[in-house]
């Protein structure tokens, strides 16, 4: 499992229409919000591969003007491992 915070700086005029794609995205949770649009954000995937393209897609959203990763964890599944 792969866990990855970010901030993410939207436009003040996007903040609704961010948060709302934000929300869609499977493995995104929104931690809070400030009113001139920073998202602190975290992403849960299974692998690098879905994290960094999951990143990507935020990065490249629409009314997004930065996205920013603050902490990246991986933790192992024990019971994959056992």
């Amino acid at each position: 499992m792969n866990i990855s915070s970010i901030i993410v700086h939207a436009k003040p005029t996007e903040i609704p229409s961010v948060r709302d794609r934000l929300e869609q995205i499977p493995g995104v949770k929104i931690h809070a919000a400030t009113d001139d649009g920073k998202f602190v954000v975290t992403i849960e995937t299974e692998t690098d591969g879905e994290t960094a393209s999951t990143f990507d897609r935020i990065n490249e959203m629409d009314g997004v003007m930065s996205a920013a990763m603050v902490f990246h964890q991986y933790e192992s599944d024990p019971q994959k491992e056992a």
